[in-house]
Protein backbone atom coordinates (compact mmCIF):
# COMPACT_ATOMS: atom_id res chain seq x y z
CA UNK A 1 0.00 0.00 0.00
CA UNK A 2 1.38 3.51 -0.74
CA UNK A 3 0.84 6.97 -0.14
CA UNK A 4 -1.34 8.65 2.65
CA UNK A 5 -3.17 11.78 2.92
CA UNK A 6 -0.92 14.97 2.56
CA UNK A 7 1.89 12.91 1.98
CA UNK A 8 1.82 10.81 5.33
CA UNK A 9 3.06 7.32 5.19
CA UNK A 10 5.11 7.36 2.18
CA UNK A 11 8.57 6.27 3.74
CA UNK A 12 9.03 2.74 5.26
CA UNK A 13 9.06 3.81 8.75
CA UNK A 14 9.65 0.38 10.62
CA UNK A 15 12.14 -0.79 7.92
CA UNK A 16 9.50 -3.92 6.93
CA UNK A 17 10.34 -3.58 3.35
CA UNK A 18 6.69 -2.44 2.81
CA UNK A 19 4.96 0.55 3.55
CA UNK A 20 1.65 -0.23 4.69
CA UNK A 21 -0.83 1.62 6.90
CA UNK A 22 1.14 1.03 9.58
CA UNK A 23 3.91 3.85 8.75
CA UNK A 24 0.94 6.23 8.00
CA UNK A 25 0.38 5.62 11.42
CA UNK A 26 3.15 6.06 12.76
CA UNK A 27 4.39 9.05 10.44
CA UNK A 28 1.69 11.02 11.84
CA UNK A 29 2.55 10.59 15.36
CA UNK A 30 6.13 10.97 14.92
CA UNK A 31 6.52 14.67 14.38
CA UNK A 32 8.40 16.34 11.81
CA UNK A 33 5.61 16.85 9.04
CA UNK A 34 4.98 14.19 6.25
CA UNK A 35 8.03 11.70 5.84
CA UNK A 36 10.10 13.05 8.71
CA UNK A 37 9.69 12.99 12.39
CA UNK A 38 10.82 15.87 15.09
CA UNK A 39 11.08 17.00 18.52
CA UNK A 40 7.88 18.96 17.60
CA UNK A 41 4.88 17.98 15.29
CA UNK A 42 4.50 19.44 11.90
CA UNK A 43 1.56 19.29 9.82
CA UNK A 44 3.37 21.52 6.68
CA UNK A 45 5.85 22.13 3.75
CA UNK A 46 9.24 23.35 5.67
CA UNK A 47 10.57 20.46 6.93
CA UNK A 48 12.74 20.18 4.42
CA UNK A 49 14.22 23.86 4.84
CA UNK A 50 14.36 23.45 9.06
CA UNK A 51 16.29 19.81 8.41
CA UNK A 52 19.71 21.25 8.38
CA UNK A 53 21.53 18.06 8.27
CA UNK A 54 19.21 16.14 6.21
CA UNK A 55 18.71 13.14 8.85
CA UNK A 56 14.92 13.12 8.01
CA UNK A 57 15.00 14.53 11.78
CA UNK A 58 13.75 17.79 12.69
CA UNK A 59 15.49 18.11 15.94
CA UNK A 60 14.22 20.45 18.73
CA UNK A 61 17.56 22.72 17.70
CA UNK A 62 16.92 23.20 14.34
CA UNK A 63 13.01 24.42 14.99
CA UNK A 64 14.37 26.82 17.69
CA UNK A 65 16.57 27.94 14.68
CA UNK A 66 13.71 28.49 12.93
CA UNK A 67 11.10 30.23 14.98
CA UNK A 68 13.52 32.74 16.04
CA UNK A 69 14.11 33.64 12.54
CA UNK A 70 10.39 33.54 12.51
CA UNK A 71 9.82 35.85 15.91
CA UNK A 72 12.37 37.86 14.35
CA UNK A 73 10.90 38.58 10.78
CA UNK A 74 7.82 39.25 12.45
CA UNK A 75 9.29 42.08 14.55
CA UNK A 76 10.92 43.36 11.43
CA UNK A 77 8.53 43.18 8.96
CA UNK A 78 10.42 40.69 6.62
CA UNK A 79 8.21 38.62 4.32
CA UNK A 80 11.11 36.23 2.57
CA UNK A 81 13.48 35.18 5.15
CA UNK A 82 13.93 31.69 4.36
CA UNK A 83 14.62 29.69 8.05
CA UNK A 84 11.50 31.87 9.43
CA UNK A 85 9.09 31.28 6.38
CA UNK A 86 9.95 27.78 6.66
CA UNK A 87 9.34 27.20 10.17
CA UNK A 88 6.11 29.18 9.73
CA UNK A 89 5.00 26.73 6.70
CA UNK A 90 5.81 23.83 8.61
CA UNK A 91 2.97 24.33 10.99
CA UNK A 92 -0.99 24.00 10.72
CA UNK A 93 -3.85 23.97 12.41
CA UNK A 94 -3.47 20.23 14.06
CA UNK A 95 0.65 20.54 14.77
CA UNK A 96 -0.29 23.59 16.51
CA UNK A 97 -2.94 22.52 18.79
CA UNK A 98 -0.80 19.32 19.19
CA UNK A 99 2.48 21.65 20.06
CA UNK A 100 0.72 23.57 22.58
CA UNK A 101 -1.14 20.51 24.33
CA UNK A 102 2.38 19.71 25.64
CA UNK A 103 2.40 16.58 23.68
CA UNK A 104 5.76 15.12 22.06
CA UNK A 105 5.89 13.01 18.43
CA UNK A 106 6.67 9.74 18.89
CA UNK A 107 10.69 8.48 19.41
CA UNK A 108 11.76 12.38 19.90
CA UNK A 109 12.94 11.97 23.56
CA UNK A 110 15.62 9.04 22.55
CA UNK A 111 16.02 11.06 19.13
CA UNK A 112 17.33 13.85 21.24
CA UNK A 113 19.39 11.84 23.63
CA UNK A 114 21.22 10.32 20.75
CA UNK A 115 21.94 14.10 19.30
CA UNK A 116 22.89 15.17 22.39
CA UNK A 117 25.34 11.73 22.72
CA UNK A 118 26.83 12.85 19.23
CA UNK A 119 27.07 16.54 19.28
CA UNK A 120 26.57 17.64 22.90
CA UNK A 121 23.41 20.23 23.90
CA UNK A 122 23.85 22.46 21.09
CA UNK A 123 22.72 19.66 19.02
CA UNK A 124 20.32 17.31 21.41
CA UNK A 125 17.73 19.41 23.91
CA UNK A 126 16.10 18.18 27.50
CA UNK A 127 12.31 17.92 26.24
CA UNK A 128 9.70 17.67 27.83
CA UNK A 129 6.07 16.74 27.98
CA UNK A 130 4.08 19.73 29.58
CA UNK A 131 0.70 21.31 29.84
CA UNK A 132 -2.13 19.10 29.45
CA UNK A 133 -0.32 16.02 28.24
CA UNK A 134 1.91 16.29 31.41
CA UNK A 135 -0.98 16.23 33.39
CA UNK A 136 -3.17 13.49 31.65
CA UNK A 137 0.59 11.54 31.31
CA UNK A 138 0.20 11.91 35.25
CA UNK A 139 -3.09 10.23 35.51
CA UNK A 140 -2.29 7.53 33.29
CA UNK A 141 0.65 6.38 35.50
CA UNK A 142 -0.83 6.52 38.33
CA UNK A 143 -3.74 4.05 36.91
CA UNK A 144 -1.28 1.81 35.61
CA UNK A 145 0.90 1.82 38.73
CA UNK A 146 -2.49 0.59 40.58
CA UNK A 147 -2.77 -2.02 37.70
CA UNK A 148 0.61 -3.33 38.17
CA UNK A 149 0.27 -3.82 41.73
CA UNK A 150 -0.48 -7.22 42.27
CA UNK A 151 1.88 -8.19 39.29
CA UNK A 152 5.13 -6.35 41.80
CA UNK A 153 3.62 -8.11 44.82
CA UNK A 154 3.83 -11.59 42.59
CA UNK A 155 7.13 -10.70 41.31
CA UNK A 156 8.90 -8.71 44.32
CA UNK A 157 9.55 -5.05 44.78
CA UNK A 158 12.43 -3.84 42.80
CA UNK A 159 12.88 -6.97 40.42
CA UNK A 160 13.73 -6.03 37.20
CA UNK A 161 12.08 -5.74 33.78
CA UNK A 162 11.56 -8.33 31.31
CA UNK A 163 14.99 -7.79 28.68
CA UNK A 164 12.97 -6.25 25.66
CA UNK A 165 16.29 -7.45 23.23
CA UNK A 166 17.90 -5.50 20.74
CA UNK A 167 19.06 -2.03 21.08
CA UNK A 168 16.30 -1.65 18.01
CA UNK A 169 13.72 -2.83 19.62
CA UNK A 170 14.91 -1.04 23.32
CA UNK A 171 14.83 2.10 20.97
CA UNK A 172 11.08 1.58 20.15
CA UNK A 173 10.05 0.19 23.29
CA UNK A 174 10.99 3.89 24.77
CA UNK A 175 8.35 5.44 22.71
CA UNK A 176 4.94 4.88 24.88
CA UNK A 177 3.14 8.05 25.51
CA UNK A 178 4.16 7.75 29.26
CA UNK A 179 7.32 8.32 28.72
CA UNK A 180 7.54 12.43 30.17
CA UNK A 181 11.12 13.49 28.83
CA UNK A 182 15.06 13.34 29.25
CA UNK A 183 14.87 13.67 33.20
CA UNK A 184 13.23 10.43 32.56
CA UNK A 185 15.75 9.19 30.47
CA UNK A 186 18.40 10.22 32.07
CA UNK A 187 17.19 8.21 35.07
CA UNK A 188 17.83 4.81 33.12
CA UNK A 189 20.38 2.66 33.94
CA UNK A 190 23.22 3.52 31.93
CA UNK A 191 23.47 0.25 30.02
CA UNK A 192 20.26 0.37 28.96
CA UNK A 193 20.68 4.70 27.84
CA UNK A 194 23.37 3.28 25.81
CA UNK A 195 21.46 0.58 23.98
CA UNK A 196 18.67 3.26 23.36
CA UNK A 197 21.01 5.23 21.84
CA UNK A 198 22.60 2.90 19.87
CA UNK A 199 18.83 1.42 18.61
CA UNK A 200 18.24 5.17 17.76
CA UNK A 201 21.18 5.76 15.67
CA UNK A 202 20.81 1.88 14.35
CA UNK A 203 17.15 2.76 13.28
CA UNK A 204 18.14 6.00 11.75
CA UNK A 205 21.61 5.71 9.85
CA UNK A 206 21.85 9.30 9.07
CA UNK A 207 20.89 10.47 13.01
CA UNK A 208 24.36 11.59 14.70
CA UNK A 209 25.28 14.19 12.25
CA UNK A 210 25.19 17.07 14.19
CA UNK A 211 23.33 20.05 12.59
CA UNK A 212 26.01 22.35 11.01
CA UNK A 213 26.45 25.41 13.36
CA UNK A 214 30.16 26.37 12.41
CA UNK A 215 31.28 29.24 14.92
CA UNK A 216 30.25 32.13 12.83
CA UNK A 217 33.42 34.88 11.76
CA UNK A 218 32.37 38.50 12.39
CA UNK A 219 32.43 40.55 9.18
CA UNK A 220 33.50 44.19 10.42
CA UNK A 221 32.95 45.55 6.60
CA UNK A 222 29.39 45.14 6.92
CA UNK A 223 27.03 47.64 7.70
CA UNK A 224 23.97 49.44 7.00
CA UNK A 225 23.56 51.39 3.89
CA UNK A 226 20.44 53.06 5.13
CA UNK A 227 22.18 54.91 8.04
CA UNK A 228 25.86 54.52 6.73
CA UNK A 229 26.34 53.53 10.22
CA UNK A 230 28.80 50.57 11.22
CA UNK A 231 27.60 48.48 14.23
CA UNK A 232 24.17 48.91 13.68
CA UNK A 233 23.61 45.68 13.01
CA UNK A 234 25.81 42.43 13.68
CA UNK A 235 26.26 40.22 10.44
CA UNK A 236 28.56 36.72 11.19
CA UNK A 237 29.04 34.64 7.94
CA UNK A 238 28.17 30.68 8.87
CA UNK A 239 30.29 29.64 6.34
CA UNK A 240 27.18 27.52 4.91
CA UNK A 241 25.70 30.52 2.68
CA UNK A 242 23.78 31.61 5.57
CA UNK A 243 24.18 34.45 7.45
CA UNK A 244 23.68 35.13 11.42
CA UNK A 245 21.86 38.91 11.51
CA UNK A 246 21.96 40.59 14.53
CA UNK A 247 19.81 43.59 14.52
CA UNK A 248 19.55 46.65 16.89
CA UNK A 249 17.12 46.38 19.24
CA UNK A 250 18.55 42.85 19.96
CA UNK A 251 16.25 40.38 17.44
CA UNK A 252 18.51 37.87 16.12
CA UNK A 253 17.83 36.16 12.43
CA UNK A 254 19.49 33.84 10.18
CA UNK A 255 19.21 35.11 6.23
CA UNK A 256 20.18 34.34 3.03
CA UNK A 257 22.96 36.48 0.49
CA UNK A 258 19.89 37.71 -0.92
CA UNK A 259 17.93 38.66 1.94
CA UNK A 260 20.63 40.53 4.10
CA UNK A 261 21.81 42.21 0.38
CA UNK A 262 17.98 43.54 0.93
CA UNK A 263 18.49 44.55 4.35
CA UNK A 264 21.57 46.99 2.95
CA UNK A 265 24.05 44.91 4.79
CA UNK A 266 26.42 44.16 2.14
CA UNK A 267 30.24 44.04 1.87
CA UNK A 268 31.71 47.26 1.65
Amino acid sequence: MGGGCGGYGKNDSNKDGDVTLADFFRDIQDGGGAGYSGARFGGGTGSSVLDDNNDMYVSEAEYMRGQKAHEANQREGIEDGRFGNAYRDSQNILSKFSNKFGALPRGSIRQEAALFEAGGPEYGSPIETKNAARFLQGFAGDARDMAMAPVRAYRGEGAPPDPVGTPEQQAISYDSILNTGSSQFDKLPKDRRDAIIRGTQSLNSRLGRPMAMPVPTVLDNYFDYNTSEKDDYIVRDNGDGTYYVKYPNGAEAIHDLTEITNLGLIPT
